[in-house]
């Protein structure tokens, strides 16, 4: 008969040494799992924050053209010297008819600014004309403001009009500026053929960089608009937050060949400051440069102690090392509503 026993001396398993050696064997496998998946999740977000930031920027720089392209615009027309009941201060304009004008609107720009159609376009350099008005959300010091003004593309049914909203009516030989939702029924506003005319929403905007986002002191930059709305009043809002630098240069025109003095070309001669252009309204800007400095809402843990260095409107600027990303884009909007009537009389003068 056979016998067979186990000896307790000879017992299969792990000693202490290599159950300990095996847990340090898995902790540092484990570690430089982690540390591969941290650094894959930190390029992760910076691929994020990138892209957020040039989709945003592309967002901005359209939505700035679309208004730039379109400034001048009244309608029908782009003689703005054919559209009646227009700013008061303006002149050799179509009179506003007896008894009608336009109202003041609350929290303008300036006075009669929103009606302002002799200047389709304005801008300032690194400077804030308009005060606690239109750009009243906390203006961020050395940044470009741009106001402009044209008509909606969209045609708008005579029954449709709201109420408080400035419109223009008009067809080719002129039109009005008028409040809804009523057509004013003058005689002087029916022009040559009133079947030819066509309503469009007025539109009076301000671009402008304020020092917060959500509210004062959170530190996330945004660029702001301020719109016309019904009342008539301007409203501030938020366009786009982390929109760190906005500024503009203004391609002009100097005369024939660039000569001062002369008759005007249609071409770009020099890129300006707002600073140096001399009239906003005789078709002498043909162009306007846009530079838009984006900044992400988060720090970048791999851009803690990194300055970054852009160059805009022809100065550097230095961003501080606060591990915020940036991002810089600029684009060159050519504008297609020059009054080629004020080129000519422009050029004679």
């Amino acid at each position: 008969m056979n016998f067979s026993y186990s000896n307790p001396g000879r017992a299969a398993g792990f000693s202490l040494i290599e159950l300990m050696l095996a847990m340090l064997i898995g902790l540092i496998i484990m570690a430089g799992v982690m540390q591969i998946f941290v650094s894959t999740s930190d390029t992760q977000r910076s691929s994020q924050d990138q892209l957020a930031l040039l989709g945003d920027a592309r967002f901005a720089v359209e939505t700035i053209a679309y208004d730039l392209r379109h400034a001048g615009l009244w309608g029908r027309n782009n003689s703005y010297q054919s559209i009646a009941c227009q700013n008061s201060a303006t002149t050799n304009t179509t009179p506003c008819p007896a008894g009608f004008a336009m109202p003041s609107a609350t929290a303008d720009c300036a006075v009669e600014e929103y009606i302002n159609l002799e200047r389709p376009l304005f801008a300032t350099d690194n400077a804030n004309p308009y005060g606690a008005t239109c750009a009243a959300q906390a203006y961020k010091a050395g940044t470009d403001v741009l106001s402009l003004r044209y008509a909606d593309t969209n045609q708008i049914g005579t029954t449709v009009l709201a109420a408080g909203v400035a419109y223009i009516r008009s067809s080719i030989q002129g039109g009005m500026l008028f409040v809804g939702p009523s057509i004013p029924a003058v005689s002087a506003y029916k022009w040559k053929d009133d079947t030819a005319n066509s309503n469009h929403l007025l539109v009076s905007r301000t671009y402008y960089v304020s020092d917060y986002t959500d509210a004062p002191g959170d530190n996330y930059p945004s660029l702001r608009r301020s719109d016309l709305v019904a009342g008539p009043a301007m409203n501030s809002e938020v366009l786009l937050p982390g929109v760190e630098n906005f500024q503009l240069e203004f391609g002009i025109d100097l005369g024939t060949n660039g000569v001062p003095n002369t008759p005007k070309d249609g071409q770009v001669d020099s890129y300006v400051t707002a600073a140096n252009v001399t009239d906003w309204r005789y078709g002498q800007v043909l162009a306007v440069r846009i530079w838009l400095l984006m900044r992400s809402e988060r720090q970048d843990r791999d851009n803690i102690a990194s300055a970054q260095t852009f160059t805009i409107a022809g100065n550097e600027v230095i961003t501080p090392n606060d591990g915020y990303r940036r991002y810089l884009v600029s684009t060159i909007v050519k504008l297609r509503n020059t009054h080629q009537e004020d080129l000519q009389n422009a050029g004679s003068n």
